[in-house]
């Protein structure tokens, strides 16, 4: 992808309004990366969690914003370096 993203802040999680932040493109661009619908879905839970989200179905990210943040700016930094997804696997792995 090799796109830049605004680093990703725990109040994030708890803003409405105002300018589209990081972290919703961060997800769009997951989804995106394995096609959109349920694939997509998937491979953006399966991400998230590779890079350190622990929450379940029902947790929100403002239940555990700092969870959240950190595992979405692994994701960032991912991003920015990959053009696949099976790349953005394995620079989570490392």
């Amino acid at each position: 992808m090799a796109k830049q993203y605004a680093e990703v802040h725990q109040d994030d999680f708890m803003k409405f309004g105002g300018d589209r932040l990081s972290y919703l493109d961060i997800e769009d661009d997951l989804m995106a990366l394995a096609g959109h619908g349920v694939a997509g879905n998937n491979f953006k839970k399966e991400i998230l969690k590779m890079a350190g989200w622990t929450g379940g179905a029902l947790t929100t990210y403002a239940q555990r914003p700092a969870v959240a943040a950190n595992a979405f700016n692994k994701v960032r930094e991912g991003l920015a370096k990959v053009s696949t997804a099976e790349e953005l696997k394995a620079f989570l792995q490392s």
